[in-house]
């Protein structure tokens, strides 16, 4: 089963980029397109190649730094 899915947006290379296809047997090759100053860009990588992009995925407490956000109460 593939780790990701169509439109989910991944690093590839240090760059950002969304998927737009997937081949449907392993080994898993997606259809990458991102938008450069040139215009599209359209590249294929393997599923080992890609990571998923951690600000969405990770949970963080950043609101402690905005003055006025009240503590949490346990």
């Amino acid at each position: 089963m593939s780790r990701f899915s169509i439109g989910e947006e991944v690093l590839y290379r240090g760059e950002r980029y969304a998927i737009t296809t997937l081949t449907p047997a392993e080994p898993y090759e997606y259809r990458l397109v991102r938008t450069t100053p040139d215009g599209a860009e359209v590249v294929w990588a393997l599923e080992g190649e890609l990571s998923k992009i951690e600000r969405y995925t990770r949970p963080r407490d950043d609101t402690q730094a905005i003055r006025g956000t009240r503590q949490r109460r346990a």
